[in-house]
């Protein structure tokens, strides 16, 4: 059990993106469509839309529109370790490239030849692969780099797709901690009546962040029966979700005037019933 805040509810339950003093891709792009709309190429949606997201201080919802949409190929390839030595006449310097192979080299982080003995996928567009010479039929089987890093090159399968052009949209549904507020006040609930041992039971998940019962142990009684304090509960989730709840499952207790964060793992048939009255 961690305490929490309202602020910090919503990144609990919802998809996240939160900004880094170095932003990647998608932080960056979040943040173009928030301040106004932006488009993006891809061969799937970057970000997800029509539900909430959690960003560093609201929830957004963002919606997107394909705008455009290009033929492409996706290649399964391999930059591989070097085994042999190179001919003169498989091999090709990276710099004298077409500039379609070295862009897409580069979008990948490829381009200084640091990267080597792996297996990855690489997207050209119909056109860009015209201009192409490493697919889909590749003319060397080596490339060098200017630092005299070297690799082998292989193209192993292929497939169609397209490449598509995402018009996003941004609609800022709360702040953060107005958007926890309301997960507080529809979730949490306080427990009520422990006994001594139920106590010790919650104040040891607590001050251990965890109360555990291994797999080959019984759950105590009295943490079966403080699972039926969880039964009747709503589940923690985003206010616009809809799910059904079983009892395994995170929730926000409220316990000695503070909230909570918790979630309620249950692996043990004792717990398939609610215990007697």
């Amino acid at each position: 059990m961690n305490p929490v805040t309202d602020a910090e509810l919503p990144e609990k339950v919802l998809y996240s993106l939160q900004s880094y003093p170095d932003e990647d891709r998608d932080a960056a792009l979040l943040k173009r469509i928030r301040d106004g709309g932006a488009t993006t190429e891809g061969t799937r949606p970057p970000l997800p839309a029509n539900r909430h997201i959690a960003t560093d201080d609201a929830v957004v919802e963002l919606s997107k529109e394909v705008v455009d949409e290009t033929p492409a190929t996706t290649y399964s390839v391999k930059v591989d370790i070097v085994q042999d030595s190179i001919q003169d006449d498989e091999a090709i310097r990276f710099a004298d490239l077409p500039e379609v192979d070295r862009t897409v080299f580069s979008d990948k982080g490829l381009a200084d030849g640091d990267v080597v003995g792996i297996g990855t996928t690489l997207l050209y567009t119909h056109e860009e692969r015209k201009q192409s010479v490493l697919v889909p039929e590749s003319e060397y089987s080596y490339i060098v780099w200017e630092n005299g890093a070297e690799a082998e090159w292989v193209v192993d399968d292929s497939y169609e797709t397209s490449l598509k052009t995402y018009d996003y949209s941004a609609n800022e549904v709360a702040t953060a901690a107005a958007y926890g507020q309301v997960m507080r006040e529809r979730f949490a609930f306080e427990f009520a009546d422990l006994s001594s041992e139920q106590r010790e039971i919650v104040e040891t998940a607590i001050s251990d962040e965890r109360y555990v019962v291994g797999p080959d142990e019984t759950p105590p009684e009295p943490l079966v029966d403080l699972a039926d304090q969880f039964r009747p509960q709503e589940q923690a989730k985003g206010l616009d979700e809809s799910r059904e709840d079983g009892l395994g499952g995170p929730y926000i207790v409220r316990y000695e005037g503070e909230i909570y964060w918790t979630t309620f793992d249950v692996n043990d048939e004792s717990f398939a019933t609610s215990t007697p009255s």
